[in-house]
C-alpha cells in the first residue's frame, strides 16, 4: 500500500472517529455531569441530615441539663409545669419524665405515671458529658412510635426520632440516619428496603449499587446516607443529553472538517515530498562526464531521483522546483552528498583523478551551509576535497556578494566550482568575472542547436569564447549526437555529458562504465587530464 492509499484509508478511519467520538463523548460527559450533580445533591442532603441530627441532639441535651439546678419539689405542680415548659420550648423534646428509686414517678404531662411502675430506659451509650442515650423508648403516655431517650440524673427526655432527620426532601430521595456503632436512628422519604438502608450506611462517600445512587456522610458520631432510584437519574440524564447531543454533533462536524483539511494537506505534493525526505526515498544516479580529447570518463554529476515505495521514479522537474521553494532541497542535498561518499567512496579513493559534481542550492550558496556539511561528511573518509566538485546555477548566484564568499571559501578548501546551466541567466562577462569559478557548464538548450542553423546556434560560440577568456574549463551538457561532440571538441570544449555517452546510471553501473573507459584507453596519468581547482 503506497503513501496516498494509506492516507486515504487513515482519512476514512479518522473521519468516522471524528464524527462519532464527539457524539459519544458528549453523551458520556452528560451522563457523568448528571451523575456528579446527583451525587453532590445527595451529599448535601446527607450533610444536612447530620447537621440536623447533631443540632437536635445538642438542643435536647441542653434542655435536659437545665432541670438539674432547679430547686423544686419533685413531681410538684411547679416541677411538672417546668418539665412541660422545657419540652414545649425545646422544639425537639416530646415528653419528659422524673425517676425516683429507678421508677418513673411523674412526667411533663401529670403524675399518673406513678401507676406505670416503669423502670429507667436501658441505655445504649453515654456521652462524654454524662448524658445516657437509649435509641428506642416508648412514650410515657401514648402508644405511638418509639423515641430516643436522653437521661441526665433523675430526668429523662424523649425525642421523636424523626426530629433528627427533619429536612425538606425532593421527590424520590430517601435519607437514613444512624448513631455510629449503635444502629439505625431514623429514615425518611422514598421507601427502601432495610438491606438497602444498612448497605448505604456501611459505606462512605459516593456509592452506586442495585440501581440506586447513594451518598454517605459520617461526622460528629452520626452517619447519614441519601439515596435515590437510578431510574429517576436516567430520566434527568435524558433531558440533559438533549443539550449535550447538539454540541457533540457540532464538535464532530468541526473535527471532520479538520480531518479532511489535514488529509488534503497530507495528499498535497509538498506533504508528499516532506514524507519522502523524512523516509529517505531518494536515490542518486550518476551521469558520466567524458573528456572529449580521450573519451575517458573522468567524473560524474550526481543527480537525485525520487523512487517511490512502489518502485516508480518521479522526474526531477516535478519535485526539485518544489523542494527549492520549500527549503527541502537542503536535506535532499545532504542525502546526495552522503550517498556519493557511501556508494563511490572506494572508487574515489582508488582513483584520485576521479571526481563527482554535486548541485548546490541557492540557499546553500547564500549562507555557506554546504561547506560545513561537505566537510563533516568527508571527514575521516580519505576522499580528497578536490574530488568533490560543487555546481551552482546562475539563479543560485544572484546574490553575488554572498556567492563570492561561499565560492571562495569552497575553493580554498580544494573544491572546484562550476557554474551550471550557463546561458539561461545573466550570461555576461562582467557577471562571470565577479564569481570565483573553475568551470562553466553550457546548458543543453544551446548544445542542441549545434548544426541546426537556428538563430541561436551562434550563441554557443560566444559562450565558449567567454569561458576561454576567463581560463575556465568547459563542460557541455545534453550531448546526444556525434556531430555535437565533434563540434564541441573542435571548438576547445574540454568535457561533455549526455546520452551520447551514457544516461544517468545507478552507482554500480556507473562504476562499471567508468572502468570500461579506463580499460579501453589505459590508466596512465599521461592520458588523463583533470582540471585542478583554483586555476581560474
Amino acid at each position: 500500500m503506497n503513501n496516498k492509499s494509506k492516507v486515504v484509508v487513515l482519512t476514512i478511519i479518522a473521519t468516522i472517529v471524528a464524527a462519532t467520538v464527539p457524539v459519544i463523548g458528549m453523551l458520556w460527559l452528560s451522563r457523568q455531569a448528571v451523575i456528579q450533580s446527583e451525587h453532590e445533591r445527595l451529599a448535601r442532603y446527607a450533610e444536612s441530615v447530620v447537621d440536623r441530627a447533631e443540632a437536635t441532639f445538642q438542643n435536647s441535651q441542653r434542655a435536659l441539663r437545665s432541670l438539674s439546678p432547679l430547686l423544686l419539689l419533685p413531681c410538684s405542680d411547679e416541677h411538672i409545669a417546668q418539665m412541660r415548659l422545657i419540652a414545649v420550648n425545646s422544639g425537639a423534646i416530646e415528653e419528659m419524665g422524673y425517676y425516683e428509686s429507678g421508677q418513673l414517678k411523674c412526667t411533663s404531662w401529670d403524675r399518673r405515671a406513678q401507676a406505670l411502675r416503669r423502670p429507667l430506659p436501658e441505655l445504649a451509650f453515654t456521652t462524654e458529658d454524662g448524658i445516657g442515650v437509649a435509641l428506642a423508648e416508648n412514650s410515657f403516655v401514648t402508644d405511638g412510635p418509639s423515641m430516643m431517650a436522653l437521661q441526665y440524673g433523675a430526668h429523662v427526655a424523649l425525642v421523636q426520632r424523626q426530629r433528627f432527620i427533619d429536612v425538606v426532601l425532593e421527590d424520590g430521595v430517601h435519607v437514613v440516619l444512624a448513631r455510629n456503632g449503635f444502629g439505625l436512628v431514623a429514615q425518611y422519604g422514598m421507601p427502601v428496603s432495610a438491606g438497602m438502608a444498612g448497605r448505604a450506611l456501611r459505606g462512605l462517600g459516593t456509592q452506586d449499587f442495585d440501581g440506586f445512587f447513594v451518598s454517605t456522610v459520617s461526622r460528629d458520631g452520626w452517619t447519614a446516607a441519601a439515596i435515590i432510584d437510578g431510574q429517576q437519574v436516567v430520566e434527568t440524564m435524558t433531558s440533559e443529553q438533549r443539550w449535550f447531543l447538539p454540541v457533540g454533533v457540532l464538535l464532530g462536524l468541526g473535527l471532520v472538517l479538520l480531518v479532511l483539511r489535514v488529509s488534503q494537506a497530507r495528499l498535497s505534493p509538498l506533504a508528499d515530498l516532506q514524507l519522502a525526505v523524512r523516509k529517505k526515498e531518494f536515490i542518486v544516479f550518476y551521469q558520466p562526464i567524458i573528456e572529449l580529447a580521450t573519451g575517458r570518463c573522468i567524473g560524474a554529476e550526481a543527480l537525485i531521483r525520487w523512487r517511490r515505495p512502489d518502485g516508480s521514479i518521479v522526474r526531477p522537474d516535478l519535485f526539485v522546483p518544489l523542494a527549492e521553494e520549500s527549503g527541502l532541497i537542503l536535506p535532499m542535498t545532504d542525502l546526495v552528498i552522503a550517498a556519493v561518499v557511501d556508494e563511490l567512496g572506494d572508487t574515489l579513493r582508488a582513483d584520485r583523478a576521479l571526481h563527482v559534481a554535486v548541485n548546490v542550492a541557492a540557499q546553500d550558496i547564500k549562507t555557506g551551509r554546504i561547506i560545513d556539511v561537505v566537510s563533516q561528511t568527508l571527514a575521516g573518509t580519505d576522499i580528497r576535497t578536490e574530488q568533490l566538485w560543487m555546481e551552482a546555477t546562475e539563479r543560485g548566484c544572484m546574490d553575488i556578494a554572498s556567492a563570492r564568499v561561499t565560492l571562495a571559501r569552497a575553493r580554498e578548501l580544494g573544491h572546484s566550482m562550476a557554474l551550471d546551466d550557463f546561458g539561461t541567466g545573466y550570461s555576461n562577462l562582467q557577471y562571470l568575472q565577479g564569481l570565483p569559478m573553475d568551470a562553466l557548464k553550457i546548458d543543453k538548450s544551446f548544445v542542441s542547436t549545434i548544426g541546426t542553423g537556428a538563430a541561436t546556434s551562434a550563441v554557443i560560440d560566444h559562450i565558449i569564447a567567454m569561458a576561454k577568456s576567463l581560463n575556465l574549463f568547459i563542460v557541455a551538457e545534453g550531448v546526444e549526437t556525434l556531430a555535437q561532440a565533434a563540434y564541441l571538441s573542435e571548438h576547445g570544449v574540454n568535457f561533455a555529458q549526455g546520452w551520447l555517452f551514457a544516461k544517468p546510471l545507478p552507482a554500480d553501473e556507473f562504476i562499471d562504465f567508468y572502468r570500461s573507459t579506463l580499460a579501453d584507453y589505459g590508466t596512465g596519468p599521461e592520458n588523463i587530464r583533470v582540471p585542478e581547482p583554483g586555476l581560474a
